[in-house]
């Protein structure tokens, strides 16, 4: 176990080396938040620049001198630097840095972080497949989602925004032909109340799993009023969330098909916990959201009775596991979890 005195002594920002793990192109996260304590460095990347910069210029300095395993204090600490900034970016930014002390927590512990949250961790983790970039109008998008669903995933997802209503709900229906089974629709905060209440009645619910962020803000008023003007209609939320109080309350009065948040974005590994916790009290299923992919997977893993198939970006995660040594790819719609102390993989550096 990890030495009571083994506290954080440094914590910076490098910059990725693009010779490793580009070429970059634009929207690339190019950065390693790097973590340093007894002896050992425990690393999260790949990170973009802004949460990256928060890191280096104000949350690295409060968490020197925090004990490694006490990540409850630490996050009170990091959200209390922020004060009233604790949401968006600056989660973010707390996100990225939580993560990347589990990581030093799993190497000096000889642990793997899913190891650290549960005594019986899972050894696979379902996932889903993510493909938002395709263009379902294209004349390749059939064999696309065949070749995608081809491979095993748990369902897939894509996105559905600049359409009109009528043509939304063909496409959707085209894509749960195409994949052989019931998809998952992204609005991507785009589509509006007024949309999203002409589009549901068209919506083949044998077809569409559910719709995921229809409207661009998620909080309890918004979807409670969605909710009682477009009945039947199966919707996600999670990953616009900043606060758990927030999630808890969404939770209890919308009741969603499945709560999508992320990882690092809600504010790391040791928040995810209690959003997790959330989900599991209000039964509301948890599909992690695949931006932060290798914290989904630990936490998946360690809380299999919460949390269900982890979204994997069919094209954004190769490109994110370029700065990393070895890849975590699905085989057969699962996903085996690192098994080497830390997060489980290294950081190409």
């Amino acid at each position: 176990m990890v030495s009571a005195d083994a506290v954080i002594d440094r914590v910076r920002v490098e910059r990725l080396d693009e010779s490793l793990a580009g070429p970059w192109k634009a929207g690339d996260s190019r950065f390693a938040v790097v973590v340093e304590g007894g002896g050992v460095s425990g690393v999260f990347a790949p990170v973009d620049e802004l949460p990256a910069a928060l890191v280096a210029t104000r949350l690295g300095h409060s968490a020197l001198r925090c004990p490694v395993a006490d990540h409850t204090g630490l996050l009170r600490r990091l959200l209390a630097e922020l004060g009233p900034h604790a949401a968006g970016l600056g989660r973010w930014a707390v996100g990225a840095l939580d993560c990347a002390v589990w990581d030093l927590h799993g190497r000096l512990a000889g642990l793997p972080v899913a190891a650290l949250l549960s005594d019986r961790p899972a050894r696979r983790v379902p996932v889903y497949a993510s493909w938002l970039s395709l263009d379902l109008n294209a004349a390749s998008a059939a064999e696309s989602v065949k070749a995608t669903a081809g491979e095993g995933f748990a369902f897939t997802k894509w996105a559905l925004r600049d359409a009109e209503v009528r043509e939304i709900a063909l496409l959707a229906g085209r894509a749960a032909q195409w994949a052989g089974q019931s998809v998952t629709v992204d609005a991507l905060g785009t589509w509006g109340h007024l949309r999203t209440m002409e589009v549901a009645p068209l919506l083949d619910p044998e077809a569409v799993r559910w719709v995921e962020d229809p409207l661009a803000r998620t909080d309890r008023t918004a979807y409670t009023r969605l909710r009682s003007r477009s009945e039947g209609l199966r919707v996600a939320f999670g990953e616009r969330l900043s606060h758990l109080e927030d999630a808890r309350a969404l939770l209890e009065d919308c009741r969603p098909e499945a709560f999508t948040f992320d990882a690092v974005w809600c504010g790391g590994i040791t928040e995810a916990r209690g959003w997790l916790g959330a989900a599991h009290d209000t039964r509301v299923p948890v599909h992690l959201h695949g931006r932060a992919f290798l914290p989904a997977v630990h936490l998946a893993a360690a809380f299999p009775e919460a949390a269900g198939a982890v979204e994997y970006q069919v094209v954004w995660e190769p490109r994110r596991q370029r700065a990393l040594r070895g890849t975590l790819r699905p085989d057969g719609g699962h996903v085996a979890v690192p098994d080497r102390p830390g997060l489980g993989m290294e950081v190409r550096r």
